[in-house]
């Protein structure tokens, strides 16, 4: 995992066959703030996006790539030194055997900070 235990640790990972709920916590003192950015540290919107990745790349024993995203909508900033709690929320399903159709919605104190419905590439570990 890129970021995992590095950028964020995972607190409480759920899942029910296509469904997987997943509660992180951002480690504020990580070196990407001090460039995104000096004085006003974001979450770069990327982070995010790589987060989710990761998290279904654990929950599926799976190595994932981004294949192709319809939808990606960035709705709100997290700002590291105020909010440290990102709860994921996925829904999947095979299109085929080896692409992913997924479904994500970020939130942190309840407002929704990612919107994404994109397809994944997996390849077994």
């Amino acid at each position: 995992m890129l970021f995992e235990g590095n950028l964020y640790t995972i607190i409480n990972m759920e899942g029910t066959g296509e469904i997987l709920n997943v509660s992180v916590m951002i480690m504020h003192d990580h070196p990407v703030f001090d460039g995104h950015f000096p004085g006003n540290p974001i979450l770069p919107g990327v982070c995010t996006l790589q987060i989710a990745g990761e998290l279904l790349s654990k929950y599926l024993a799976q190595k994932l790539m981004l294949l192709k995203s319809d939808n990606i909508k960035f709705m709100s900033l997290v700002i590291p030194t105020e909010n440290t709690l990102l709860n994921y929320e996925f829904s999947f399903s095979y299109k085929v055997e080896n692409i992913l159709s997924v479904k994500c919605s970020v939130t942190c104190n309840e407002v929704e900070v990612l919107k994404m419905k994109g397809s994944y590439l997996c390849q077994r570990s």
